[in-house]
């Protein structure tokens, strides 16, 4: 991804991004005690997003149906409301990870899907992640509140050519839908969770990742199969970091923690100046 994506500059709250070649100035709350290393990159972008207005500048047309190619899959890029722009280029890593872990290497694309390992997309948004699993060997159930986030899944997999791929689309209450599937009994391979450090859900109940996350953590790891499974964990807050996630993991009655291997940090994209901007933590365990 690193030819098609790159950030290039940031600093006073904000960062220069060029996406296939068209360049986005948006907010960054990680950059916020930076200085831009070059002001000069930022005279001639091609779109600005304005947090306060919630609006976007365009001075030049967003392309029309452009996408990124990823780990083994391409991307529908494009502009949000809320000043995202279809898929979140540091979660790159985590992709790869799903894509290419041994626990999928044996697994052949073209695997009926009733064959194929179960996995669990918790706040999808538009299913890079999905995406990569579906690259990888499973079926996916992909799970988002929102739905044209759900929907953008279906045109994402349409953009890779997969009319018809195993993938449940479930605009849903990530929490509510996990505690379901633990009554249901329900058993996943891998679950991938990247929630947002604060938001509301479909009934208007709030989330706050430092009260929530953990409850439904819990339901996660009654979900799991015992035998063989990953856990991917990320996520964007000062209140939660990969410390606190690996401290509930060797506590929980129902990991045995020697039997896994578990490693996490500090997400980061690098700009063309060689500094790094940190986007957040993640966790990933297998067994």
């Amino acid at each position: 991804m690193d030819d098609q994506y790159r950030l290039l500059d940031f600093g006073d709250g904000r960062k220069l991004e060029s996406v296939g070649g068209y360049l986005i100035d948006r907010p960054c709350p990680a950059a916020a005690w930076s200085k831009p290393a070059d002001k000069s990159k930022w005279q001639n972008v091609d779109a600005r997003y304005d947090a306060d207005t919630k609006r976007w500048t365009y001075h030049s047309p967003w392309p029309k149906d452009h996408s990124i190619q990823c780990e083994g899959f391409k991307m529908p890029s494009g502009a949000t409301p809320f000043g995202h722009i279809g898929f979140f280029p540091e979660q790159a890593d985590n992709w790869r990870w799903l894509a290419e872990s041994e626990f999928t290497d044996s697994v052949p694309t073209a695997t009926p899907n009733t064959d194929r390992p179960k996995g669990l997309n918790l706040f999808g948004y538009t299913g890079a992640s999905t995406l990569a699993m579906i690259r990888g060997g499973f079926q996916v159930a992909h799970v988002d509140a929102a739905k044209p986030n759900v929907h953008a899944v279906r045109i994402a997999a349409k953009a890779n050519g997969w009319d018809d791929p195993p993938i449940r689309y479930l605009v849903d209450d990530a929490a509510k839908f996990a505690a379901r599937e633990v009554r249901r009994d329900k058993r996943y391979h891998t679950i991938v969770l990247d929630p947002p450090a604060y938001g509301h859900g479909p009934s208007g109940r709030s989330w706050r990742l430092e009260r929530d996350l953990w409850p439904l953590l819990e339901d996660c790891l009654r979900l799991i199969d015992a035998n063989r499974f990953r856990l991917l964990i990320s996520g964007h807050s000062p209140e939660v970091d990969q410390g606190d996630v690996t401290d509930f993991l060797s506590q929980s009655k129902h990991l045995d923690p020697s039997s896994l291997r578990i490693t996490s940090g500090r997400s980061q994209l690098t700009d063309q100046a060689g500094r790094a901007l940190d986007t957040g933590f993640f966790v990933r365990v297998e067994r």
